[in-house]
């Protein structure tokens, strides 16, 4: 039925495509949109305005899904002053295969930046989730498209309280975006939900069945259209994972694996949920506990030296950030200065690739700063042509 169902999609989108040419060219739209396929989000962006034709080829979902199966990309940002400076680079393998274990790049794949306040305060963005990221700067709560670059900007929910933890969901099946909300550290049993692109952008309220509270402003992760994080059940006095079926807006509370997991960490490792436990492995390994089918746990260790990729490098405070779709485990350091250092390693492979990002802005005042920046990174992000306009 799903080979069948994407079959008359492909069929009805390639009718639409012949139904009219592409302007004042005789090019087919069918063929203007493999050609745009091809292109880089950004220049699939400023093409939008060439004709109608062309912003309908790339405002059509069927589009905008065939965008997001290209290879994904790391994304990385972070805020100085009134700036909030954006730059991606490829994560597969093949980009970086013909270099050494320690190298640079100064020539950025993608960079740019974004004005705001300078009064702006802002809590950490949730995860980029089908090509976009959510975040909260101060009252409000903002949605961001990193390949159009627009901002849209929600209306405020219910409550009094301006300090939230946000979430972001996407249903594969309807290909709908859809923020949840509920108060920091505070203990309810319903939350806040909207769905992007309604009509009415209106907020509803959610019964979770349980009470409970989240105390992790960056804890969720969006896998196969379930949102999960880590809350505490006040009536049970106990830490669980807590489940969100974006489709059918169903809460459920899935225990955990171990008391020792880090309770601000969970993982996509290779479509499934992950968390990582807090005890060394051998010196130098990570345990992973992955949830498997019927929310049953199985665990994996990993070696993963990173001080021996750099041993002067020891001293300095990597984050694990996650794993590529290709099962590489990706640390970046918690706070830089001129460059930025993100180490990829394959454990099966027992190989590293070290990557220094030179050239993430050019403003000398920004990077004077001597305390240096928080560097957000967003693994496995893929491009989004979905227009907030």
């Amino acid at each position: 039925m799903e080979q069948q169902e994407e079959k008359r999609k492909i069929k009805a989108y390639q009718r639409k495509s012949k139904r009219s040419k592409s302007g004042s060219s005789s090019i087919p739209l069918d063929l203007v949109s493999e050609i745009l396929l091809r292109l880089p989000e950004k220049s699939v962006a400023r093409f939008r305005c060439v004709s109608k034709p062309w912003s309908s080829i790339t405002t059509e979902p069927y589009f905008i899904n065939l965008l997001t199966t290209r290879s994904p990309r790391l994304l990385l940002c972070f805020k100085a002053n009134e700036k909030f400076f954006v730059s991606s680079i490829p994560q597969h393998r093949q980009t970086f295969e013909t270099w050494n274990k320690s190298y640079s790049y100064s020539q950025l794949i993608d960079r740019y930046h974004m004005e705001f306040s300078e009064e702006m305060n802002y809590f950490p963005p949730t995860e980029s989730v089908n090509g976009l990221i959510c975040f909260q700067e101060s009252a409000r709560l903002i949605v961001w498209n990193p390949s159009t670059r627009q901002l849209l900007i929600l209306p405020k929910p219910n409550g009094n309280s301006n300090d939230l933890t946000i979430f972001l969901g996407y249903d594969p099946v309807e290909g709908k975006h859809k923020v949840m909300c509920m108060e920091f550290s505070a203990t309810y049993d319903t939350c806040r939900v909207l769905t992007l692109g309604s009509a009415q952008k209106l907020w509803r309220t959610v019964k979770t069945h349980y009470k409970h509270r989240s105390d992790y402003y960056d804890s969720g992760r969006c896998i196969n259209g379930v949102v999960y994080h880590i809350a505490y059940v006040k009536d049970m006095c106990v830490w669980v994972l807590m489940s969100f079926d974006v489709r059918s807006e169903i809460f459920d509370m899935i225990e955990l694996p171990s008391s020792d997991v880090h309770k601000d960490v969970l993982i996509d490792y290779n479509g499934r949920l992950a968390c990582v436990g807090r005890e060394i492995i051998e010196k130098n390994g990570i345990r992973l506990w992955i949830l498997e089918k019927h929310n049953k746990w199985s665990s994996k260790d990993f070696l993963a030296p990173l001080v021996h990729i750099d041993k002067s490098l020891s001293t300095n405070k990597f984050l694990l950030k996650g794993f590529t779709h290709a099962g590489e485990i990706i640390y970046v350091e918690s706070m830089f200065h001129k460059s930025a250092k993100i180490f990829f390693y394959d454990p099966v492979r027992n190989t590293s690739r070290r990557f220094e990002l030179k050239g993430f802005t050019d403003d000398e005042f920004v990077l004077s700063n001597e305390h240096g920046y928080t560097l957000h990174v967003f693994p496995n992000h893929v491009e989004s042509q979905i227009s907030f306009t």
